[in-house]
């Protein structure tokens, strides 16, 4: 994706270079209109139409089912160059894998096959978890009520990222005194989806309100909330790491760019021309640094989630192996998530006032990264972090635990 002049960190799969060369060519064409969405809030439906012709929502379905079986290792690179090309794509795409994650250990129950083999052909999930005002973990006031044909969805949810442009959402609701997911396509009559999200960035993301009333649903499109894949908090937190190691990398590049084409240079500089000028090429270089850092702590975090990944599939994973992945992710998303703030920051000096004309959108990279270094806030992982080493305390994870069963069959 990024010109050879640039060094990011190796990907040791073996089929990552594969699939990028697959991908590459969709990555192009959504660069092509990102500074032009994101200046005018051009809504990217084409570019989500691309990647659903692509089949890129497969990566992580098992090839018999008629994906393309890669690695989580591999599917945070190529998230990576996406970002690169467009950040909001991977944000908008978050919900998606997360929902496959979940599914992938169930893939051997006709539950499991039904939504991965949708997936494989190029469907698309978001999610739908998250409710406006006060809630609590675990307890929803979206209710599932009815049985059979009777069976009706009705509540309303916030933070329902990519449910705009994608064909099914997947929501979290109470039956009763059981919690469940329902499938939903996003079309289905009494579905509302609103594009009200109005963060300064990630604008194009979608990340607004969903509304379901009497929404007739299936027995099949309900599933108990339980046996959840208890890898899924590190590869939501993954993809956000992920989203940022793209925005570097395309803040580094247009940089770059910018310093190689600029003619202009200050009477007080240290060169005939900027390109040559020792101290802004030191501004250019720690930015790439920065970069650089920070790709490498989600690359090693998201080999992590699949060394983790492969013993829990083979029923090896212990609870405190799930500690250790979400203390490597934690300290991964405050090394990037800073590194990439600073280098989003630092972009800016020595390039001069034309770098921020709104033509080049040189700000967004900032904007965009502030907006998902704003979920789950760091100063909680630091914390976590610190009373790991201190104290061997296990952070908290409220959504599955390795302990938990993993499996049950369909409803």
């Amino acid at each position: 994706m990024t010109e050879k002049r640039f060094v990011w960190p190796h990907v040791p799969t073996e089929d990552f270079e594969a699939l990028a060369a697959h991908f590459r060519p969709v990555f192009k064409e959504i660069r092509k209109g990102a500074i032009t969405r994101d200046r005018e809030r051009g809504l990217p439906h084409d570019a989500v139409e691309l990647l659903r012709q692509s089949r890129f929502g497969a990566l992580r379905i098992p090839r018999p089912l008629g994906g393309f079986g890669t690695s989580l290792t591999t599917l945070f690179a190529l998230l990576t160059e996406l970002a690169e090309a467009d950040s909001n794509l991977a944000q908008i795409l978050r919900g998606h894998f997360g929902f496959i994650e979940i599914v992938l250990p169930q893939a051997d129950t006709d539950w499991g096959r039904q939504w991965l083999k949708l997936a494989a052909r190029g469907d698309l999930f978001a999610p739908a978890h998250t409710e406006p005002g006060k809630s609590q973990h675990g307890s929803f006031a979206t209710q599932v009520t009815g049985s059979g044909s009777a069976s009706r969805l009705n509540g309303e949810k916030y933070y329902t990222t990519g449910a705009y442009y994608l064909d099914w959402i997947h929501v979290t609701a109470n039956r009763g005194n059981d919690l469940v997911t329902v499938l939903v396509p996003t079309r289905r009559d009494g579905v509302t989806i609103i594009d009200d999200w109005d963060g300064f960035g990630q604008s194009l993301t979608a990340s607004g309100t969903a509304r379901f009333a009497n929404v007739v649903i299936e027995e099949s499109e309900i599933y108990p909330a339980v046996g959840r894949a208890a890898h899924i908090a590190a590869v939501y937190q993954l993809i956000h790491l992920a989203t940022l190691s793209g925005i570097g990398r395309a803040a580094a590049a247009e940089t770059a760019t910018y310093l190689a084409e600029r003619r202009r240079t200050y009477a007080h500089g240290n060169g005939d021309a900027a390109q040559q000028d020792p101290q802004i090429l030191q501004v250019v270089g720690d930015v790439v640094a920065k970069v650089y850092g920070a790709n490498s702590a989600t690359f090693h975090a998201a080999a992590a989630s699949q060394r983790f990944f492969d013993k829990l599939t083979a029923g090896t994973a212990t609870d405190e192996d799930q500690a250790r992945l979400e203390i490597e992710v934690y300290q991964a998303q405050i090394s990037t998530a800073t590194q990439i703030l600073d280098a989003t920051t630092a972009l800016f000096g020595g390039l001069g006032a034309s770098a921020i004309s709104r033509t080049r959108s040189l700000d967004r990279f900032w904007r965009n990264a502030r907006t998902i270094a704003s979920h789950n806030p760091l100063i909680y992982r630091g914390r976590q972090i610190g009373d790991f080493a201190v104290n061997g305390a296990f952070p908290p994870n409220p959504w599955a635990k390795v302990s938990a069963p993993q499996k049950s069959e369909a409803a």
